[in-house]
């Protein structure tokens, strides 16, 4: 099995299938942002990992000043496109732990979808010492969740994952409720726990477009084509005949907001 290093760079070889297929934000989750942080037009944002940009529009709509530091080239060259109106948004290529950057320089650190990845030894310190005194970093995650009646297409689909090994034989697989989510983990020595908040959204796919969607995810990525190919035309093959050629998938994006200490 790759490890996370691997792993975290498989997203940049669909950069173009990320950018159609991976499920957006919610406004409200940004409005809650700007909202509670009382960020101004001028204030000055840091993303780590923006991957094509799903994220740093809704910011960059609002003026702030947006620096966002993606490790892979094409993922950069896809948001640079779709960023391409904001003059206020900059993005840098390269690898958050290794870029320089200015300390006690921002307002804002956040990360959507992507923080998890960052190495544990650096995430924390290095967003605390980029951020000005008084600075936030906020978390944003994407969560499967349930949709509480049943998750029948999640036990249809099982045997599926286990077959082609893409299953934790150790944990039973179950998706969480959206109000058991919890905050994610700060490091409480460098920052206290401000506000936390999930945001469900259900997005309806067909068999075509669900398939797209699991050709975006690392641990499918890293299979043979073979692999990939026979997982995802049995995917397919389920929902169009089980399930009517149609997937309601039940997401919770969640806020989590830590201010330094």
């Amino acid at each position: 099995m790759s490890d996370n290093n691997s792993l975290k760079r498989t997203f940049n070889e669909v950069a173009g299938l990320y950018n159609e297929i991976r499920p957006r934000y919610p406004d409200a989750l940004f409005e809650k942002l700007i909202e509670l942080l009382d960020l101004q037009p001028r204030s000055r944002l840091l993303e780590i990992g923006p991957g094509t940009g799903q994220a740093t529009r809704p910011l960059a709509k609002k003026g702030f000043e947006i620096t966002a530091i993606e490790l892979g080239a094409d993922l950069a060259e896809v948001a640079r496109y779709e960023l391409q109106d904001y003059k206020n948004v900059q993005i840098i290529t390269g690898a958050f732990e290794e870029i320089p950057l200015p300390e006690r320089s921002f307002d804002l650190v956040f990360a959507a979808t992507a923080f998890h990845w960052i190495e544990p030894s650096v995430r924390f310190r290095k967003a605390h010492n980029l951020l000005k005194n008084g600075g936030h970093l906020a978390i944003i995650h994407t969560y499967h969740t349930s949709d509480e009646k049943g998750d029948a297409f999640l036990y249809a689909s099982q045997p599926i994952y286990d077959k082609y090994d893409f299953t934790d034989k150790h944990i039973r697989p179950e998706f969480p409720r959206d109000k058991d989510l919890k905050p994610t983990e700060i490091d409480e020595s460098l920052f206290s726990l401000k506000y936390f908040q999930s945001f469900p959204v259900v997005i309806t796919y067909n068999a075509k477009q669900f398939v797209k969607l699991l050709n975006t995810y690392s641990n499918h990525l890293v299979a043979s084509q073979p692999v990939q190919q026979a997982f995802y035309g049995e995917m397919e093959t389920l929902i169009n005949e089980e399930f009517q050629g149609i997937v309601e998938k039940h997401f919770s994006m969640s806020l989590t907001i830590a201010e330094k200490i």
